[in-house]
Formats: structure tokens, C-alpha cells, sequence
């Protein structure tokens, strides 16, 4: 008789450490669970692909396949998408009598295509009699579950209003359960940390396909081959590393208030380049920390957590408003004649403007993939209200070169700086390069 086993489909929740959905699979298939990972062509032909963004992937991908091996699983890369992926593995189960594919689980998405993708393969497992569970994962509260409690629950467009329904939303039984459930996934995080793993899983692919060598896909190839396009260092990845910058940030959360706007300051956490690939989540960051609703006056702690709920914030907006990826946010600004320099527009990717603020943080992004948020406020303005380039342009280079590249936070930080966005800074508010120059770097 053959037995029932499950397989998570990871696509941007790259960790064991509290992700429910592979748990609820586990729980399922008593440990018998195996992972997948497919290489969505559509997603490497997008055009703000990032070499370097993709490297760091497949980085962490790679410690993920590792963690999964010394925890008796396994994790399978498979070189097509989502749905010609699971076809072949389907016709390639039923010539084998040992293993019966069970349950499919995988986690929440809220990007167009992501979700356009979803309710196609949901549909496919439908007429394949497969049973499929997709759990929330990278926010704390899905935009389904936050609206205006007095006028039909309709999407909120304004941070303000947004974070208290959702500092509200927090206090709910329910969502104290998620970040509880987080504190377990954290324990054993810090246990794998020590050398302690146990073997929780028991099945990977070479039982389930006899060690047949067609399923002994790896992603060396891959690596090798973009390694030649990547244009910096590429930093260590993977779970072990995100818990490392959990517990190193520790010591400077109560600083966050001060430091965190004076870019020579190691006083952010940089997060975000574990956040964009799930090996951290707004969840789990909330239980480490212990965070707490907060009211007007705020500390350090306070302003880290505001900031956590603003990502949350331009998710809800993307899933709610799916246009905002290619249009603006506010309609009376979607015809906005942009001088569009292409010269002035390559002195700003370059860092030669002759703003030392302005260049600075353009050459730190192209020399490390990364830069400080207050830096990218003041980058976006001297591009989109000094030059008066549009918006679009400056959103596309930072996806072409940012680690921690999200759609979400992204775009919803372009469009803040560039006044046409849910909830932007007047149109009328432009950052002087020289006053943010004197204010957070005096000293050059």
C-alpha cells in the first residue's frame, strides 16, 4: 500500500523556522514532507531583473536545501514553472507504487502575478484531485482582514488611520496565536543555531524516486552561469544568518529613534534583504522582539515597530490596488508631463550630479545593493521634483539593483517620494539635497 506524503511548494517563505503551512503539512504526513522550488521563467524575464538580487536568492535557497537535508527532508529544484513542474511530477508518481502524493501547501502572496499564478495552479490540483492549503506567512494580517469597520470594509489609503485599525487588529486572540506560534519557530531556530538539529523530517526525493539521477536537479548550474552578471559582493544568506541579525540588532533597537535617519550610523536594521526572500517575517520579527502596541508618544521600539506596520501597509495597498505596479496611485496625476533628461537620469545612476548627499547614496547602491532608507527619500525626491523624472524610471533602477528589490515597499516608496501615491508627502514637499546634507550628514 502506498503511503501519503506532502510537498511544500517554497517560493518567498525560503525557511523552515515558522512557516506554518510546511508545519501543517508536517502534522499532516507525520514528517513525511519534501520540498519544491520552481524556476518561473516569468519571473526571470521580468524587466527590472536583478542579477545580483537573483544570486542572493539562490543563495539562500541553497542554505535552505541544506537546512532541509540535515532535518531528514530534502528540497528539489526543478528548471520550469509551477505548473509544468508539478505535471511531471505527477506522471512520474504514478509509475511508482510506493508514495502517494497527499497534500500540497505553500504560503501566501499578494503580488499581481503572484496571485494570477495561484488561482491557475489551484485550479490545476483541483481537476488533478490534489488537496492544497496556502497559509499566510510574510504579514502578520492579510488585507482581507483590515478594513474600515464603518463603511463596508473598504480598503484604507492613509498610513494613519491604517496602523490603528491594525494596532487594534493586533490585540485579537487570533493574531497573538500567529506571533506565538512564531516564538516556537524561533526556539528552534536558535536550537539549529547550536548544532542541535533533530531529524523532525523523514522522507527526501531519492526514496520517493528510487535515486533516480533525473531528480537530482541542483542549483550549482544556475549559480555558476548568473555569478557572471553579478556586479558586487554578495552577502552570506539563509536562516542561521537572518537569526545572527536578529540578535545583533537587539543592541540597537533603543537607539532606532535617533539613530536610524544618520545614514554613517549602523542604526537600522536591514532587515529587508531577509524579508524580500521569507527568511524573515514581519511576525517573526514582532515575537523576538516581544513588540507591543504603542499609542501617540513613541520610543524606539515604537518607531521600529510603526515601521514594520508600514510594510504591511504598501502589501494591502498592491493587493487591493494591483495597478499601482505600472500607474500611479492617484488618478489626477497620471498624465504629469515628465521632462524625462536621459543624461540627467544616467549623472543620477552614475552618482554625478554634484550633490554629495545625492551621490553618495547612488554609488553606495551601486557599489553594495543596498541604501539607507533616508537616503532613498531624498535620492527619489532630487529625481522625480529636481529633475522632474518620472517616478517609474527611478523605481525600475532600484529594482535593477537593490538586494532586498520588493514590488510593494518599492513602489509604494517611490510613489510617496514623487507625491502620487496612497498617503504621499505634498506635491509641493521637496527634500533641499543641501539642508538633508547639514542635518543627517555634517560631516561629509
Amino acid at each position: 500500500m502506498a503511503q501519503n506524503f506532502g510537498i511544500h511548494w517554497f517560493r518567498r517563505d525560503l525557511r523552515v523556522a515558522g512557516n506554518q503551512a510546511l508545519k501543517k503539512n508536517w502534522e499532516q504526513n507525520q514528517g513525511q514532507v519534501v520540498g519544491l522550488f520552481t524556476f518561473d521563467k516569468q519571473f526571470l524575464s521580468r524587466p527590472d531583473f536583478s542579477h545580483n538580487r537573483f544570486q542572493f536568492f539562490m543563495e539562500t535557497l541553497h542554505a535552505l536545501k541544506q537546512e532541509m537535508q540535515e532535518i531528514g527532508s530534502d528540497l528539489l529544484f526543478m528548471d520550469i514553472g509551477p505548473e509544468a513542474a508539478f505535471s511531471e511530477l505527477l506522471l512520474q508518481l504514478k509509475q511508482q507504487k510506493h508514495y502517494q502524493l497527499d497534500l500540497v501547501t505553500w504560503s501566501a502572496d499578494y503580488e499581481p502575478y503572484a496571485k494570477t499564478r495561484d488561482t491557475n495552479i489551484l485550479s490545476f490540483f483541483k481537476q488533478n484531485s490534489i488537496a492544497t492549503q496556502v497559509v499566510r506567512d510574510h504579514l502578520l494580517i492579510e488585507p482581507h482582514e483590515l478594513g474600515k469597520p464603518n463603511d463596508d470594509n473598504k480598503p484604507y489609503q492613509v498610513y494613519s488611520p491604517f496602523a490603528r485599525q491594525w494596532l487594534k487588529i493586533f490585540e485579537e486572540g487570533d493574531v497573538q496565536k500567529r506571533i506565538k506560534e512564531q516564538k516556537a519557530g524561533l526556539r528552534y531556530l536558535e536550537k539549529r543555531a547550536k548544532g542541535e538539529s533533530d531529524k523532525i523530517f523523514n522522507l527526501n526525493w531519492n526514496q520517493i524516486f528510487n535515486n533516480s539521477k533525473d531528480y537530482q536537479q541542483t542549483i550549482d548550474l544556475y549559480k555558476t552561469e548568473n555569478n557572471k552578471k553579478v556586479t558586487i559582493s554578495i552577502p552570506p544568506a539563509g536562516s542561521l544568518v537572518a537569526l545572527k541579525a536578529l540578535q545583533d540588532f537587539k543592541n540597537s533597537l533603543d537607539g532606532y529613534k535617533d539613530g536610524r535617519d544618520i545614514p554613517s550610523l549602523k542604526a537600522t536594521s536591514r532587515f529587508s534583504i531577509f524579508l524580500k526572500n521569507g527568511t524573515l517575517t514581519v511576525p517573526q520579527i514582532i515575537a523576538f522582539y516581544g513588540l507591543e502596541p504603542y499609542k501617540k508618544k513613541k520610543t524606539s521600539r515604537d518607531s521600529f515597530f510603526s515601521e514594520l506596520i508600514w510594510r504591511e501597509f504598501y502589501y494591502h495597498i498592491l493587493a487591493h490596488f494591483p495597478q499601482v505596479e505600472n500607474q500611479t496611485f492617484l488618478p489626477q496625476y497620471r498624465n504629469l508631463k515628465w521632462e524625462n533628461n536621459t543624461e540627467w537620469f544616467e549623472l543620477w545612476k552614475e552618482g554625478k550630479t554634484g550633490f554629495p548627499i545625492v551621490d553618495a547614496g547612488m554609488r553606495e547602491l551601486k557599489t553594495t545593493g543596498w541604501m539607507h532608507n533616508r537616503v532613498r527619500m531624498i535620492v527619489a525626491s532630487f529625481l522625480t521634483k529636481d529633475l522632474l523624472i518620472d517616478w517609474r524610471w527611478g523605481e525600475k533602477y532600484f529594482m535593477e539593483q537593490l538586494l532586498d528589490g520588493d514590488l510593494a515597499p518599492n513602489n509604494g516608496g517611490w510613489q510617496w517620494a514623487a507625491s502620487t501615491g496612497c498617503d504621499p508627502q505634498p506635491y509641493f514637499r521637496i527634500f533641499n539635497p543641501w539642508l538633508q546634507s547639514r542635518k543627517f550628514d555634517p560631516q561629509a
